[in-house]
């Protein structure tokens, strides 16, 4: 059985690969991909190799893979909207003066419409991808789990999944991305947002 994490990135797919490699399987964050042939494609030897792949890659190849690999299980990373947005804003390798390889900007340019951070662009993606993964399996809710890393979601709905005991060890936390948010991050969140509007003019100082 193969397990694929079609979750976006910043939505918790590094802790995930952690969690899943301490469940036993081999994972591969980011596996290497086709992309000179305009699909984006993951490698048959990265299906070969691994038994769970993660990321980008992954969330765009998603119904080829299901094709390919059948009996396979399904996770999807969520996350808030606005705080994934200030994630993506504040993240290095989205700005344009990170230089990327030019397989990165053809995977970005193929599901969010832009090689760099859009903010409008980037909702518009992440609405885009919801819907049509929750539409895809609307009818097989055994195959798929939907869980949010980063608003503290761990073993308790991965483990029942994927058929595995609870690990003794915490729940990976690997990153900022991955934290599960806190009333301070709300806050904060508002607080740029009443920013942003007083300087376009949308609230009154």
């Amino acid at each position: 059985m193969k397990v694929f994490a079609i979750g976006l990135s910043r939505t918790g797919t590094t802790s995930l690969t952690r969690a899943c490699e301490l469940l036993g399987y081999r994972c591969r964050h980011f596996p290497r991909y086709d992309w000179k042939s305009g699909a984006i494609e993951v490698l048959q030897s990265e299906l070969e190799t691994y038994d769970c792949l993660f990321d980008t890659p992954v969330a765009i190849d998603y119904k080829r893979l299901d094709k390919l690999c059948t009996n396979s299980k399904f996770i999807y990373t969520t996350r808030d909207v606005d705080l994934w947005i200030e994630s993506c804003k504040n993240f290095k390798r989205f700005r344009p003066d990170y230089k990327v390889k030019p397989s990165t900007l053809v995977l970005r340019k193929k599901i969010y419409g832009t090689e760099h951070f859009d903010e409008e662009k980037f909702r518009k993606a992440y609405a885009r991808h919801h819907e049509e993964v929750m539409g895809y399996f609307k009818n097989r809710k055994s195959d798929l789990l939907t869980i949010n890393i980063c608003n503290g979601e761990g073993w308790d709905v991965l483990c029942p999944f994927l058929g595995r005991p609870v690990p003794a060890s915490g729940f990976p936390r690997l990153n900022s991305a991955d934290r599960p948010k806190h009333i301070s991050d709300n806050i904060k969140l508002i607080l740029q947002k009443r920013l942003r509007d007083r300087e376009t003019g949308k609230i009154e100082s």
